[in-house]
């Protein structure tokens, strides 16, 4: 030969005499032997280019899993086939080997002659046939027909029908058969046909000899197929395990041919000629292999459909949640747009009135004027009614060291506290009303009184207007950006509105010098009072809000809300600009309902940011946005604009 394979034992020279003179003896000249002493060397001789087929390990003291796995360090020894030969009755130093897939045959000690080499020739080829389908050692085998039926065919009846298909088991079985009883009626049967009826008794089997056969079980989910491609050629004889029930209806799909046996004739043929009952084990073995691998599909199936179907529940849920999450925004949003129109229209109707009292107000303080010129005491009138038309308020503290002082400059305590009441409070002021201060005080008190209530109806007129300007201001959709917004009148505007919800709380403004930025005001007023009212609530009625402005940079604005409540816990700090989170312990409350995840939305669509740091005694909301606020083009509907 041009090339040979080498077949390394490894052993003592004792040990490894029976079975070097084994391969001797056989003569075969497919493999040459080498003795090698352990596993060192048999490495040694691989490397230096020995072509090793395959490894006997002799009868040895040695652990069989270390020398295998000393082996397996070498690439030219990974997959060859090994043999183990052995004298003892057991063996525990085989585990690895066995676990790695590194023992191929177990043979022991007093073999007959030749069978201990054809054995491993027999290993040496099919690994051959598998990895080096092109070695010369294989070229002569196949010229040698002898060496092929020896070495590689098995040579026993189930083995060999085991290496058939379908069709050729049905043609042995039937040949079989044939021999047996005589030729068997080949029955031809059209599609639709059932061989066997589920849960009825099985009289005997069916040879598939050509057409396909389908196993059908009725549940309580209907008629489901279970196994077509894996019937196998032989029907009904693994019903007779099952105490000659059929388990499944075996229905014909497509026109077959079959030879029909019963129990009595299967009996007689099985007892007659044993390649029946050969062809018949290897046709129950391959339907039974090709039943349990779709059964292990299946499972694998069933496995990957639940974990598709898990992740599809975790993303239902999501989008449930997410849906749930979207109509609790569109109900936040249509509150809002029935608050805005709401707002409109209360604006829209107190704007007449107020301006009309307006000009009432002005045109009765002229009037009161000109009355007052032909009035003997008209000067003294003009001035009581201006004065008390102009003047602030005094403090109780104030009011009450007037009284004193005029008391003692005129001794008369009761005439002090009422010029003091219609606005005289200097000592000269009052000497000038005359010895005949009665009448002159009354006049006074009048034209003070008449210079109050004008002052009243002026601030309430004006408190109005200011009130529905903001009205007006909060109502506006603002569907696109303005330029030149003014944030501090943007939250005079708001704390203007939720003044009845910061009563109790002090509130300090302290506002700088900021450039006008481009916004929409309507939903920025939204945010102000949503941060606005959540630092009132968690104050409970007292406590302290400052309003903070500036700007920390060219490029913005900065506007802190800060107040002095007990805090949020910090493990709610990262939650609270989520949809919907709210807390129930009275420190974070969402005012109308806006909810924080809104107002980031709307401060993120300006282009800025909205933070929250809190710590016991302090908390701040701060949201910085950009001077060039939101791009062109970037404009919000009609109902996002109102949340």
């Amino acid at each position: 030969m041009s090339e040979s394979l080498t077949v390394l034992v490894i052993g003592d020279e004792a040990d490894v005499a029976a079975i070097v003179a084994e391969f001797d003896a056989s003569a075969n000249q497919l493999l040459d032997v080498e003795v090698v002493a352990d596993a060192d060397a048999a490495r040694d001789r691989a490397r230096r280019g020995t072509q090793v087929g395959g490894i006997v390990l002799a009868p040895t003291r040695h652990d069989v899993d270390e020398v295998l796995e000393n082996l397996a360090g070498e690439p030219a020894l990974e997959s060859i086939r090994t043999v183990l030969v052995t004298d003892r009755r057991s063996h525990d130093d085989v585990t690895r080997a066995i676990d790695a897939d590194r023992l191929d045959a177990v043979v022991a000690t007093g073999w007959r002659p030749g069978e201990l080499a054809a054995h491993v020739t027999s290993q040496v080829t099919r690994w051959l046939r598998a990895q080096r389908s092109d070695h010369p050692v294989l070229l002569e085998l196949d010229a040698i027909d002898r060496y092929h039926r020896a070495f590689e065919a098995p040579s026993s009846e189930l083995l060999r029908d085991l290496e058939l298909d379908d069709h050729a088991i049905a043609e042995r079985l039937s040949a079989a058969i044939d021999r047996a009883l005589g030729r068997r009626p080949r029955l031809q049967l059209a599609a639709g046909t059932r061989l066997t009826h589920q849960n009825t008794p099985v009289n005997g089997v069916f040879v598939i000899r050509s057409g396909s056969v389908a196993l059908d079980r009725t549940t309580s989910l209907g008629e489901i197929r279970l196994h077509h491609g894996s019937t196998g050629p032989v029907v009904g004889l693994l019903s007779l395990a099952q105490q000659r029930r059929a388990f499944f209806t075996a229905r014909s799909t497509t026109q077959v041919e079959v030879l029909h046996l019963d129990l009595e004739q299967l009996d007689r043929a099985l007892r007659a000629e044993p390649e029946v009952g050969a062809a018949m084990a290897a046709a129950s073995v391959r339907a039974l292999a090709r039943r349990l691998r779709r059964a292990e599909q299946l499972q694998l199936e069933k496995r990957q459909l639940n974990l598709e179907l898990e992740a599809e529940r975790q993303r239902l849920a999501a989008a449930l949640q997410a849906l749930e999450t979207a109509r609790l925004e569109l109900v936040e949003q249509a509150r809002y747009a029935t608050l805005g129109e709401l707002a409109a229209g209360v604006a829209h109707e107190l704007n007449n009135p107020v301006a009309a009292l307006s000009r009432a107000t002005s045109y009765v303080g002229e009037d009161i004027a000109r009355l007052l010129e032909g009035h003997p005491q008209g000067e003294l009138a003009s001035s009581a009614l201006e004065t008390a038309r102009t003047r602030p308020a005094l403090r109780a503290a104030e009011e009450r060291a007037a009284r004193r002082e005029l008391g003692a400059a005129l001794g008369d305590a009761a005439v002090a506290r009422r010029l003091v009441s219609a606005g005289i409070t200097e000592v000269a002021q009052a000497r000038r009303l005359g010895a005949d201060h009665e009448e002159s005080l009354a006049v006074v008190e009048s034209a003070a009184s008449l210079g109050t209530a004008l002052r009243n109806l002026e601030v309430g007129s004006q408190r109005i207007s200011e009130l529905v300007a903001s009205l007006r201001a909060y109502a506006r959709p603002d569907l696109q950006p303005i330029d030149g917004v003014d944030v501090n009148e943007l939250l005079d505007d708001t704390l203007r509105l939720v003044a009845h919800r910061l009563q109790g709380s002090e509130v300090v403004r302290r506002f700088g010098e900021l450039p006008p930025v481009r916004a929409r005001p309507g939903p920025l007023d939204q945010v102000w009072t949503n941060l606005l009212v959540n630092a009132a609530e968690s104050l409970d009625g007292a406590g302290r809000i400052e309003v903070v402005t500036d700007a920390p940079d060219p490029g913005h604005v900065r506007v802190r809300i800060i107040d002095d409540g007990p805090g949020i816990d910090p493990e709610l700090l990262p939650r609270l600009f989520e949809p919907r989170f709210t807390t129930k312990n009275g420190q974070v409350r969402y005012g109308l309902g806006l909810g924080l995840s809104i107002a980031k939305r709307t401060v993120e669509s300006h282009g800025g940011r909205i933070e929250l740091d809190s710590q016991p005694g302090r908390t701040c909301a701060t949201v910085v946005l950009p001077v060039g606020g939101p791009a062109d083009g970037d404009d919000l509907d009609e109902e996002e604009a109102r949340t």
